[in-house]
């Protein structure tokens, strides 16, 4: 376990930070619907890992002034090397005031809550200080945007086959290993049965190799859909934009060749949705 800020980040290496990065950017493309909902001006982008939505920020937005903000030294050392001085970077943990009162236009949190919520000890309140604090930055109208896991609203059992040779042991190993807790489950005339949750972390997680020992302690789906548009309109934000979706790229790269996901009489369930986009206005 480490810590979410300055004492204690996660020792992945000079690989695991490679692959870490070339993840970012592979899912660029599906990052680049967050444009739509921004507002130009003063841009930050928290937890920006390797700078890939800041990179389509800039594109997006020449002549706002960016702001990227992470508690990885590592991190913040290669973007400032990518952009030079066209943006100004921070190292900072996320969870505390950042920026003065009314100075901010957009806040941009993409895959970075559901980190704020494991390193933090896998607390409600970090998410809920973290969105707090972003209200308090923004100008009146001022807008969040967020691109996360999301949990599936549905609670009942599924059912898992594996089609692929070692994934059942990597799904015990995941069950072993995952978040603050073992999963619950269970054999059923070979199958798995599992919460619908807890299915979803796994199907979002088994394709990790080199940073599986950090990954597989992240919660994904820390809130559903309708939880996030509770806990943004609690932080003094109108909800104007709120969708969850499956990325094709699980699905059809890996989910439909690896796995079965089916209830119990043995139909083909509904593949849990992957991610959330959730935008948010202050008022």
């Amino acid at each position: 376990m480490w810590l979410f800020g300055y004492a204690m980040l996660p020792g992945r290496g000079s690989e695991g930070y490679a692959v870490y990065a070339a993840g970012m950017e592979a899912s660029a493309g599906d990052k680049a619907r967050l444009l739509a909902f921004a507002r130009p001006g003063v841009i930050a982008d928290l937890g920006c890992g390797s700078g890939t939505v800041l990179e389509l920020l800039r594109r997006a937005f020449p002549e706002s002034r960016l702001i990227g903000v992470d508690a990885s030294t590592k991190m913040i050392a290669g973007c400032r090397a990518r952009f030079g001085k066209g943006v100004d970077f921070l190292r900072r943990d996320i969870t505390k005031p950042l920026f003065p009162a009314a100075s901010v236009d957009t806040i941009v949190l993409c895959s970075i809550l559901h980190e704020v919520f494991t390193y933090k000890g896998y607390h409600y309140d970090a998410v809920r200080k973290t969105l707090r604090f972003c209200a308090r930055a923004l100008r009146p109208g001022g807008r969040v945007l967020m691109r996360d896991g999301v949990k599936p609203a549905k609670e009942e059992a599924v059912y898992l086959s594996f089609l692929r040779d070692g994934l059942r042991e990597k799904f015990v190993r995941f069950a072993r290993e995952f978040g603050s807790s073992e999963v619950a489950w269970k054999d059923v005339d070979g199958r798995v049965q599992l919460a619908r949750r807890d299915a979803m972390e796994f199907l979002t997680k088994y394709i990790y190799e080199k940073n599986w020992r950090f990954e597989v302690k992240e919660h994904f789906g820390v809130f559903t859909l309708e939880e996030w548009r509770r806990e943004l309109r609690g932080a003094g934000f109108r909800v104007i934009h709120a969708e969850s979706y499956l990325i094709d790229w699980l699905r059809v790269t890996h989910w439909e060749k690896d796995v079965r996901l089916e209830t119990r009489d043995g139909a083909a369930a509904e593949w849990p949705h992957s991610t959330m986009l959730v935008a948010g206005e202050r008022v």
